[in-house]
């Protein structure tokens, strides 16, 4: 990592970084991040030149409003954080895709034929996309079908955020639109955690009537009529978090009988319409599908986040190699009220271990066996 405010310097000073990390071993995938905040700097001349610095089998990344490396978490600054894999026993397939190809992909067949990469290799996917300019629900709802149970991890891209256009790469070529990716087989193992920093408040019920994302019955009732008797039941401490931070958990697994942190898809409440006594939902609904409404704040994100390190740190699995960590751009201090929260969490419970990641303006990981994008999450990898 490298804080130099010279983009040209911070590019030198993490290669002699790599260079002294990988001991002579090649760096077969390097994955960079870099917070755009710089002067005279030019994007497409950043990418050729960190290809030529640190010459990669695959190097892939994107821009954003911050970085995260190892313990640290630099928002709004320049910085640049990189990981470098040496990875002998791994193949690795690059892709990168824009809008066009996925509106031609009718079916998830369609981009398995289109990668040339097949589920019975197990392929692990690391993907980076402009969130303007290409549909990633679309592209996880074709990867679940086509690649089902195996993970997909990333973000969205967030220079916009610091008032630049976003822009993604792939060995040494600048995207500004579309989607870039590896997928990643053989020798490599993915845990995965995506902490929602969400915990559920009130009863579970069941939609009995709904239309796209419009929610007009739960259990018989108007959702609004609901939510309002919810939110005069909840402690006087979760009706004030209620009145500004309320969403929605939408069960992942009906066949459960009792519903705990983990078990749902969090989606934001996006509006309410009076007069239909209804309520927006940041997803489309499905009648029969079991909900229950969530509450975040800084202690329950601390929480959940740790409680999924710990469920990591149980199970006794092979070395940790490295990690990667795509977090939401109201985490980090908007979140917590100051700097290196998650960055610190991960390694004082899975640590030592050299992390790569960015704030992001939407993060990719999975929920029970499916990908999603998703807000507010921190989304993280440890490479073994």
């Amino acid at each position: 990592m490298s804080k130099n405010k010279n983009w040209r310097e911070a590019i030198a000073e993490v290669s002699s970084q790599v260079k002294k990390g990988l001991n002579g071993k090649s760096c077969d995938l390097l994955i960079a991040f870099l917070s755009e905040n710089y002067q005279d700097f030019e994007p497409s001349r950043f990418v050729s030149v960190l290809s030529h610095f640190i010459p990669s089998g695959t190097v892939i990344g994107c821009n954003s409003s911050g970085i995260i490396s190892d313990s640290k978490e630099i928002e709004m600054e320049p910085a640049l954080s990189v990981l470098a894999m040496h990875l002998p026993d791994v193949k690795i397939y690059p892709f990168q895709l824009n809008e066009a190809d996925l509106a031609g992909f009718s079916a998830a067949p369609d981009l398995i034929n289109t990668l040339d990469i097949y589920p019975p290799d197990k392929p692990h996917f690391i993907v980076f996309a402009d969130p303007a300019t290409f549909d990633v629900v679309k592209f996880l709802h074709l990867s679940n079908e086509g690649y089902k149970g195996l993970p997909v991890i990333g973000g969205l891209a967030s220079g916009a955020v610091m008032g630049v256009p976003n822009w993604i790469f792939l060995n040494g070529v600048l995207f500004q639109e579309g989607l870039v990716g590896v997928a990643l087989t053989g020798d490599i193992e993915f845990d995965v955690i995506v902490s929602q920093g969400c915990r559920p408040v009130g009863k579970p019920y069941v939609i009995t009537k709904a239309e796209g994302n419009v929610l007009y019955e739960l259990a018989g009732r108007p959702s609004l009529e609901v939510v309002r008797e919810l939110i005069q039941d909840l402690s006087p401490k979760d009706r004030k978090l209620a009145e500004f931070s309320l969403a929605v958990g939408l069960v992942m697994n009906e066949q459960q009988s009792v519903f705990k942190r983990g078990d749902f898809l969090i989606r934001n409440l996006v509006g309410f319409d009076p007069d239909a006594s209804s309520l927006m939902i940041g997803s489309l609904l499905k009648v029969g599908q079991t909900l229950q409404f969530q509450v975040r704040d800084a202690d329950t994100s601390e929480e959940d986040l740790k409680h999924f390190l710990e469920g990591i740190k149980a199970q006794p699995k092979s070395v940790p190699r490295g990690g990667m960590l795509v977090s939401c751009c109201g985490r980090g201090r908007n979140l917590y009220g100051k700097p290196d929260h998650d960055a610190r969490a991960i390694q004082s419970l899975q640590g030592p271990l050299p992390i790569t990641g960015f704030f992001a303006n939407g993060e990719i990981g999975p929920v029970g066996l499916k990908n999603f994008v998703h807000g507010y999450t921190s989304s993280l990898v440890i490479f073994r």
